[in-house]
Protein backbone atom coordinates (compact mmCIF):
# COMPACT_ATOMS: atom_id res chain seq x y z
CA UNK A 1 0.00 0.00 0.00
CA UNK A 2 3.26 2.16 0.54
CA UNK A 3 3.67 2.13 -3.03
CA UNK A 4 -0.02 3.00 -4.06
CA UNK A 5 0.10 6.29 -1.78
CA UNK A 6 3.16 7.46 -3.18
CA UNK A 7 2.05 7.04 -6.78
CA UNK A 8 -1.34 8.97 -5.69
CA UNK A 9 0.47 11.55 -3.86
CA UNK A 10 2.74 12.14 -6.67
CA UNK A 11 -0.32 12.10 -9.03
CA UNK A 12 -1.90 14.98 -7.16
CA UNK A 13 0.65 17.00 -6.86
CA UNK A 14 1.25 16.47 -10.28
CA UNK A 15 -2.39 17.62 -11.27
CA UNK A 16 -1.86 20.86 -8.55
CA UNK A 17 1.20 21.44 -10.89
CA UNK A 18 -0.36 21.40 -13.64
CA UNK A 19 -3.72 23.24 -12.71
CA UNK A 20 -1.59 26.20 -11.05
CA UNK A 21 0.38 26.31 -14.86
CA UNK A 22 -2.77 26.52 -16.96
CA UNK A 23 -4.27 29.29 -14.66
CA UNK A 24 -6.77 28.47 -12.83
CA UNK A 25 -9.79 30.15 -12.63
CA UNK A 26 -8.75 33.18 -14.73
CA UNK A 27 -9.44 31.63 -18.16
CA UNK A 28 -12.75 32.80 -18.30
CA UNK A 29 -11.26 36.31 -17.78
CA UNK A 30 -11.75 38.60 -21.73
CA UNK A 31 -8.17 38.32 -23.13
CA UNK A 32 -6.49 41.49 -23.57
CA UNK A 33 -6.59 43.69 -26.37
CA UNK A 34 -3.32 44.95 -27.72
CA UNK A 35 -2.77 48.75 -27.05
CA UNK A 36 -2.78 50.98 -31.17
CA UNK A 37 0.32 51.71 -31.92
CA UNK A 38 1.23 54.97 -32.25
CA UNK A 39 2.19 55.13 -36.02
CA UNK A 40 2.83 58.51 -37.73
CA UNK A 41 1.02 58.17 -40.95
CA UNK A 42 0.68 61.11 -43.79
CA UNK A 43 -2.70 61.39 -43.01
CA UNK A 44 -1.58 62.02 -39.29
CA UNK A 45 1.03 64.38 -40.27
CA UNK A 46 -1.43 66.60 -42.54
CA UNK A 47 -4.04 66.78 -39.76
CA UNK A 48 -0.86 67.84 -37.04
CA UNK A 49 0.23 70.28 -39.47
CA UNK A 50 -3.26 71.46 -39.95
CA UNK A 51 -4.04 71.78 -36.40
CA UNK A 52 -0.50 73.86 -35.63
CA UNK A 53 -0.68 75.96 -38.48
CA UNK A 54 -4.47 76.92 -37.43
CA UNK A 55 -3.71 76.94 -33.59
CA UNK A 56 -0.63 79.24 -33.69
CA UNK A 57 -2.87 81.80 -36.04
CA UNK A 58 -5.54 82.06 -33.13
CA UNK A 59 -2.58 82.15 -30.63
CA UNK A 60 -0.79 84.92 -31.45
CA UNK A 61 -4.10 86.69 -32.96
CA UNK A 62 -5.20 85.90 -28.84
CA UNK A 63 -1.74 87.67 -27.55
CA UNK A 64 -2.66 91.28 -29.40
CA UNK A 65 -6.24 91.09 -27.79
CA UNK A 66 -8.48 89.42 -30.37
CA UNK A 67 -12.00 87.51 -28.94
CA UNK A 68 -12.99 85.60 -32.05
CA UNK A 69 -12.03 84.65 -35.49
CA UNK A 70 -14.25 83.20 -38.44
CA UNK A 71 -12.42 80.69 -40.24
CA UNK A 72 -11.57 80.62 -43.57
CA UNK A 73 -13.74 77.69 -44.37
CA UNK A 74 -16.84 79.17 -41.98
CA UNK A 75 -17.28 78.66 -38.50
CA UNK A 76 -15.95 80.83 -35.66
CA UNK A 77 -13.54 80.43 -32.91
CA UNK A 78 -14.68 82.42 -29.51
CA UNK A 79 -12.20 83.52 -27.04
CA UNK A 80 -13.10 84.27 -23.22
CA UNK A 81 -10.46 84.03 -20.94
CA UNK A 82 -8.61 80.87 -21.17
CA UNK A 83 -11.28 79.28 -22.99
CA UNK A 84 -11.38 78.74 -26.85
CA UNK A 85 -14.64 77.19 -28.05
CA UNK A 86 -14.63 76.28 -31.42
CA UNK A 87 -18.01 76.20 -33.42
CA UNK A 88 -17.81 74.40 -36.70
CA UNK A 89 -14.52 76.65 -36.96
CA UNK A 90 -12.62 75.66 -40.96
CA UNK A 91 -9.25 76.82 -40.68
CA UNK A 92 -9.26 75.54 -44.49
CA UNK A 93 -12.36 74.73 -46.01
CA UNK A 94 -11.40 71.14 -45.50
CA UNK A 95 -11.53 70.77 -41.88
CA UNK A 96 -13.92 71.58 -38.99
CA UNK A 97 -13.51 71.57 -35.71
CA UNK A 98 -15.72 71.66 -32.72
CA UNK A 99 -14.86 71.68 -29.14
CA UNK A 100 -13.12 73.72 -26.37
CA UNK A 101 -9.30 74.17 -25.32
CA UNK A 102 -8.67 75.50 -22.37
CA UNK A 103 -5.35 77.86 -23.20
CA UNK A 104 -4.01 80.21 -20.33
CA UNK A 105 -1.68 82.64 -22.75
CA UNK A 106 -0.01 84.28 -19.09
CA UNK A 107 1.42 81.01 -18.55
CA UNK A 108 4.59 80.17 -19.51
CA UNK A 109 5.06 77.59 -20.91
CA UNK A 110 1.50 78.00 -22.29
CA UNK A 111 -0.26 74.70 -20.98
CA UNK A 112 -3.26 73.74 -23.56
CA UNK A 113 -5.70 71.20 -22.98
CA UNK A 114 -8.93 69.97 -24.03
CA UNK A 115 -10.80 68.05 -26.84
CA UNK A 116 -11.88 68.71 -29.84
CA UNK A 117 -13.84 66.69 -32.45
CA UNK A 118 -12.81 67.20 -36.51
CA UNK A 119 -15.08 66.48 -39.19
CA UNK A 120 -15.02 67.31 -42.55
CA UNK A 121 -11.95 65.87 -45.51
CA UNK A 122 -11.02 63.76 -42.01
CA UNK A 123 -12.94 62.51 -38.96
CA UNK A 124 -11.49 62.13 -35.89
CA UNK A 125 -11.13 63.03 -32.26
CA UNK A 126 -8.40 64.78 -30.62
CA UNK A 127 -7.26 65.23 -27.00
CA UNK A 128 -4.85 67.87 -26.05
CA UNK A 129 -2.56 67.95 -22.98
CA UNK A 130 -0.31 70.02 -24.44
CA UNK A 131 2.91 72.80 -23.63
CA UNK A 132 3.86 75.48 -25.68
CA UNK A 133 6.75 77.28 -26.41
CA UNK A 134 7.46 80.54 -28.34
CA UNK A 135 10.33 80.11 -30.95
CA UNK A 136 10.40 83.38 -32.90
CA UNK A 137 7.62 82.99 -35.17
CA UNK A 138 6.75 79.63 -34.57
CA UNK A 139 5.76 77.54 -31.65
CA UNK A 140 7.60 74.48 -30.09
CA UNK A 141 5.48 72.12 -28.18
CA UNK A 142 5.75 69.28 -26.09
CA UNK A 143 3.17 66.95 -24.22
CA UNK A 144 0.50 64.35 -25.58
CA UNK A 145 -1.56 64.68 -28.41
CA UNK A 146 -4.23 62.16 -28.57
CA UNK A 147 -5.70 61.07 -31.95
CA UNK A 148 -8.79 58.66 -32.09
CA UNK A 149 -7.66 57.00 -28.59
CA UNK A 150 -3.66 56.73 -30.24
CA UNK A 151 -1.25 59.23 -28.22
CA UNK A 152 1.49 60.86 -29.77
CA UNK A 153 4.05 62.76 -28.57
CA UNK A 154 4.07 66.59 -29.67
CA UNK A 155 6.99 67.28 -29.83
CA UNK A 156 7.37 63.89 -32.72
CA UNK A 157 4.78 64.50 -34.75
CA UNK A 158 6.03 68.60 -35.00
CA UNK A 159 9.48 66.86 -36.30
CA UNK A 160 7.66 64.63 -38.65
CA UNK A 161 5.35 67.57 -39.82
CA UNK A 162 8.71 69.89 -40.20
CA UNK A 163 10.42 66.66 -41.94
CA UNK A 164 7.34 66.52 -44.47
CA UNK A 165 7.82 69.97 -45.22
CA UNK A 166 4.97 71.56 -43.37
CA UNK A 167 5.28 74.07 -40.95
Amino acid sequence: TRKWLDKTTALILCSALALAACGGDDDDAAPTEPEPTAEITPEIIALYDTIITSFQDVFFAALVGTTSMDGEGGGSLEISGTQWTLQDYSPDGDLIFNGVLNVNLLQTPVQLTGGIDISGAQEAELELDIEIEVAGENLAATGTVIIDGVEFDAEELSDAVAESGGE
